[in-house]
């Protein structure tokens, strides 16, 4: 696999991408930066090393960027399904049909597998390209339309009005919600989330991908619940913001605390405890 050249994406492009994706950049900046918090010493040395002194901050949206890029099919347009996994109602994660080109927790159990155990066989564009998706993946596995249905495409076929505007079910949970909650930037909302205790960071950090997934599929799952409840084409405001802020914090800071599990158990596997 070849590293694909830094480019440089029109600003009208990736409004446009955002549609499709889940958190946008705000909300994958929050997990990372959160992510850093947690990073030892010698995680951020290496770190540094492989992204030629950038933060995982700002490569967090990285994975969305270069499906607008001309190299996309140079490589890596077979990772246009490792953003998300679809769970239909009366599925789980284990008994929906998988998709072929792999999912969010396959390809997290790949990556990290690749760069736990493949290490020296990769090279350093592989390996920063792999950290790169991976910073990204943990966000989306925590961004609960990224555990959608696959019979409205992950929340994209649900229509709603976002304060009286037409738009769809993923789409405010792209950014919409992010931007309404609070108008803060990612730094004050790393800020302000990561304040909890060692228990509760010790906590959340047990487990695996395929078990922090389920977590987002029963979060999609009270979204879905609550949208239904109120009609077709419900408008959701002020009270979608504040039932939902709860679990749109949990999310973002628990897929913080996690992606620093990740990669400290990559990089620093003598400080943590591996992911069973």
């Amino acid at each position: 696999m070849k590293r694909l050249p830094i480019f440089i994406v029109s600003l009208a492009a990736l409004f446009n991408s955002l549609s499709g994706y889940c958190w946008g950049p705000t909300g994958h900046d929050v997990v990372a930066a959160i992510a850093e918090n947690h990073l030892t010493e010698k995680t951020k040395e290496r770190l540094a090393e492989l992204l030629d002194g950038r933060s995982i901050v700002y490569y967090s949206s990285w994975m969305d960027s270069i499906q607008n890029s001309p190299y996309w099919e140079a490589g890596y347009n077979q990772t246009k399904t490792w953003h998300y996994a679809n769970v239909d109602n009366g599925h789980t994660y284990q008994t929906m049909k998988k998709n072929d080109n792999g999912d969010v927790v396959v390809a997290l159990e790949r990556l990290t597998s690749e760069l736990t155990n493949n290490y020296e066989n990769l090279t350093d564009s592989v390996r920063s390209d792999y950290v790169k998706m991976i910073v990204h993946m943990v966000g989306d596995m925590h961004c609960p339309m990224h555990a959608g249905r696959l019979s409205d495409l992950g929340g994209n076929r649900t229509k709603v009005r976002w304060f009286s505007r037409n738009t769809n079910l993923h789409s405010v949970w792209d950014s919409k919600i992010v931007e309404s909650a609070r108008n803060w930037s990612y730094s004050e909302w790393r800020d302000q989330l990561d304040r909890t205790d060692a228990e509760f960071k010790a906590t959340v950090m047990q487990g695996n991908f395929e078990q922090w997934f389920t977590e987002t599929v029963a979060g999609a799952a009270k979204i879905y619940d609550y949208v239904e409840s109120m009609g077709e084409n419900p408008n959701l405001s002020y009270q979608f913001v504040y039932d939902f802020s709860p679990l749109l914090e949990d999310r973002m800071l628990v897929g913080g605390y996690r992606l620093a599990y990740v990669l400290n158990s990559i990089f620093d596997p003598e400080s943590v405890q591996p992911i069973k």
